[in-house]
């Protein structure tokens, strides 16, 4: 863009003349007095180019407004920009609240059950001075977070080195499981040699079940099957799921793990006679190296190989609020060596491990130490634990556990509800997107709705930058009657139209809402054409209907079906300030789809025969294995659990009860996967292909067709039309129709744009660099200016051409002066002489 800016005058040296030295006459005023003809345009082109100067910069004063009704209007142009949500909790002293854009609306109630707390573990003898030797071991293996993956204890085996050893649950363990079909009555009857014998075949052995005759509660049913199960020895488990179902489950974890269920009780327990269960091992690597546990038992110890040696865990004594007594996450551990083996060597040595905890050689009394570590953060994930196999038997003795690592639980819905956990106190995951920090054991309610207030400031900002955009074409553009002066920039139909684009599109209906105006939201033009915001009005207007306000303001529509079966499939993905208000036809020539592998149909829905499932997705591996008997929606249970710990974005699910599917979450192309079977066939799940362990691809297909007959780009069920064309603009739907393969007509799509986006429109029509109305003005000038500068130039090259021949002028003028003077002079003495004689 030219700049504009006056051009001053300047001259290349003139000869040097002095002064009326013979002639008397002042030369210079002489010469500068005929050079004002030549000077006189000069000025004036100067004072023009000031002019234009000034004109530009009251351009930019304007176009600097625009700029900012653009960034407000873009802060409000999309739906997702009037997501904003606050969340409260009615007793702050339990808990407070915060609420992300998006967050889901709802209202909860829960109670604090524990506040999160790091573990403390004190040795239980003492030392003379931290130079004391404490222990003949070399070595100690110590850990954080090994609680949150089920072990309670890890200790070092043989051959394991020194330094780092990273663990991490790849697969979660699960019980033998069998549910109830649907959740229990409100009131089950038990009687006596009728309906209260249960059956229970738990790893090959088999239990026989006597239920105490009466009426129960679900929750009372649950009891009497625990205390039946305890009276004859049986180790399983009764529960009931977050849905009412009943569950039993093995207390043994892994494939070693098996449930079947008979008896007469079944019917009124929502089970089926002969329903089995296998369970799921679980896979723990140590620095990369794979150990699967198909037999897991709370407070057993297990081996888990290592690169170099092993490290033997012990499970703890239950399972994880998941269910699992391993559950997939991961913890650090490090074997530290002892160093000279005094109390000082082992502190330090503790604190250089890299681990998230502070060792310490605390001063109990004069002369007296012991060894205090203490977690360095809170909850399970940090919980510290260490071998203290090594210290026993020397002066400090073992080591206890002076205060517990727990963590953060809150419980929703009493005795038949959920409890919640985290490692700190705060939550994620009570009501999406919302963030919750308890503070005190208690209950509160937490409520998470639209931010109206928060809305409202940006509506707010969106009407101060509209007002100074008004109010300065007003001083610029305007004619002030008091004064009776006009604007510098009155008369100018860039300026003018500008104006009147904002006042009317405040004033004239907009967006899909049927609001009509935005003075039905608190947004109203006064008489003396600025805008006024009535703040109350407006939340009272987005309190009673969030969506009618937010179609008011965004871009928005409606598709008119060509069919019923087409209503509600397309909709508004993205609309560009350029693409025009109409109605546009979509048509399709393809359907998006998932990814999806569907396995064998199976008789009962159980796997008979065992096989490993190789899948991979965006490059990543993971493996699955499967076993004998297990049913298709336990295979579905543990796949989801990979899925989730890989980050795939896949779901596995069972078809009519009898075939397992697996299918990618999103549409699209971009979305495929492989899997492969290290033995497919009958009896195996039937996913991946024919030949053992040769990976099949999925892979989804993208949207195909057109909008307004213009061929559009298709990404998952995305339809794109093309930037380049001059009323789409790259108009972007989502086509949700499914089963199109050949060309069909979907509807017609209704675009409106809302009062942002056509405010946004108006600010980068005025202000884009290349083919904004302001910047072509602005640049309009600064060619003007730039042309005026050339004509100054010529003017002041004549002005320099005729000083300089002025000049030359009174010098030869002064020279001859000065030579007739001496001959004057010369002819003056020689008259004088003459006279003498």
């Amino acid at each position: 863009m030219s700049d504009v800016s006056a051009t001053s005058a300047s001259s290349a040296a003139a000869p040097l003349l002095v002064n009326g030295i013979v002639s008397g006459i002042n030369t210079t005023q002489v010469i500068q007095a005929l050079l004002q003809a030549y000077q006189a345009p000069i000025t004036n082109l100067q004072q023009e180019q000031t002019t234009l100067a000034s004109q530009a910069a009251n351009y930019r004063t304007i176009n600097t407004d625009m700029t900012a009704v653009q960034t407000a209007a873009q802060a409000l142009n999309q739906s997702s920009s009037w997501n904003l949500m606050t969340a409260t909790s009615s007793n702050t002293t339990v808990a407070t609240a915060n609420a992300s854009a998006g967050a889901t609306a709802g209202t909860l109630s829960f109670t604090v059950a524990d506040l999160a707390q790091g573990n403390v573990l004190l040795s239980s003898g003492g030392v003379a001075s931290q130079a004391q030797s404490v222990t003949g071991a070399t070595s100690l293996l110590v850990a954080t977070g090994g609680a949150a993956i089920g072990f309670s204890g890890l200790a070092a085996s043989a051959g394991l080195t020194l330094g780092s050893h990273a663990i991490s649950v790849t697969q979660s363990s699960a019980a033998a499981s069998v549910s109830s079909a649907a959740a229990l009555s409100p009131t089950t009857t038990i009687t006596a040699g009728t309906n209260d014998s249960l059956n229970l075949d738990v790893g090959g052995t088999t239990y026989a079940l006597t239920l105490a005759p009466g009426p129960y509660s679900p929750s009372a049913l649950v009891g009497a099957i625990n205390s039946a199960a305890t009276s004859a020895g049986a180790p399983v488990m009764a529960s009931l799921s977050s849905g009412g179902e009943l569950q039993l489950a093995t207390t043994e974890q892994g494939s070693a793990a098996t449930l079947s269920v008979t008896g007469s009780s079944l019917s009124a327990l929502g089970l089926t006679s002969g329903q089995s269960a296998v369970g799921v091992d679980a896979v723990v690597a140590v620095d990369g190296t794979d150990t699967t546990l198909s037999a897991i038992n709370p407070g057993s110890t297990v081996s888990l190989n290592a690169p170099s040696g092993s490290i033997t865990a012990t499970v703890a004594s239950s399972p994880a609020s998941s269910g699992s007594l391993i559950s997939a996450g991961d913890a650090s551990s490090a074997l530290v060596g002892t160093g000279n083996q005094s109390l000082g060597a082992v502190v330090s040595n503790l604190n250089s491990a890299g681990l998230n905890l502070t060792a310490t050689a605390v001063q109990e009394s004069s002369g007296q130490y012991r060894l205090q570590i203490a977690a360095g953060a809170t909850g399970l994930a940090g919980a510290v634990s260490i071998d203290s196999s090594g210290l026993s038997g020397g002066a400090l003795g073992p080591i206890s556990t002076i205060t517990n690592a727990v963590n953060a639980a809150v419980n929703v819905g009493g005795a038949g509800g959920y409890t919640l956990e985290s490692a700190t106190n705060t939550f994620s995951n009570l009501l999406a997107g919302s963030s919750v920090t308890v503070a005190s054991l208690g209950t509160t309610t937490l409520t998470v709705t639209p931010d109206a207030s928060g809305e409202a400031s940006a509506v707010s900002s969106l009407v101060t930058a509209a007002n100074q955009a008004l109010s300065d074409i007003s001083s610029l553009a305007g004619y002030n009657a008091s004064t009776k002066t006009a604007g510098p920039l009155m008369g100018s139909a860039v300026v003018q139209s500008l104006q009147q684009s904002i006042l009317s599109t405040f004033a004239t209906a907009a967006g899909a809402s049927g609001l009509g105006s935005a003075a039905n939201v608190g947004i109203k033009l006064t008489s003396t054409g600025t805008i006024t915001f009535d703040q109350s009005a407006f939340e009272k207007a987005f309190q009673s209907n969030p969506s009618s306000v937010t179609s008011l303001f965004t871009a928005g529509g409606t598709l008119s079906p060509a069919s019923p079966s087409y209503g509600g499939q397309v909709s508004l993905i993205y609309g560009d300030p350029k693409t025009a208000a109409g109605s546009y036809s979509v048509q399709l020539t393809q359907s998006a789809t998932q990814a999806t592998a569907t396995g064998s149909v199976l008789a009962g829905g159980t796997v008979s025969a065992g096989e490993s499932l190789d899948i991979k997705m965006n490059g990543v591996d993971a493996n699955f294995a499967v076993s004998a008997g297990q049913s298709l929606s336990e295979v579905a249970t543990g796949l989801n659990q990979l899925f989730a710990a890989q980050g795939f974005g896949l779901s596995a699910y069972v078809q009519n009860g009898d075939q397992l599917t697996v299918a990618s979450d999103a549409y699209g192309s971009a979305n495929g996967f492989s899997i492969a079977s290290s033995a497919p066939g009958a009896g195996t799940t039937g996913l991946g292909g024919a030949v053992a362990d040769a990976p099949v691809d999925y892979a989804g297909t993208d949207v195909a067709g057109s909008i307004n007959g213009v061929a559009a780009t298709g990404n998952g069920q995305e339809l794109i039309a093309p930037s380049s064309d001059p009323a789409l603009h790259g108009l972007s739907l989502l086509v949700t129709t499914p089963g199109i393969s050949s060309a069909t007509t979907i509807g017609s799509y209704t675009y409106a744009p809302g009062l942002a986006q056509q405010l946004l429109s108006i600010a980068q029509g005025a202000s884009d660099a290349s083919t904004g109305s302001l910047s072509a003005a602005i640049k309009g000038l600064g060619n003007q200016s730039s042309g005026l500068t050339g004509q100054i130039t010529n003017y002041q090259n004549l002005e320099q051409e005729q000083q300089t021949l002025l000049t030359n002028q009174f010098a030869t003028m002064e020279s001859t002066l000065g030579s007739l003077k001496n001959e004057s002079s010369a002819l003056s003495s020689q008259i004088n002489n003459l006279a003498g004689f």
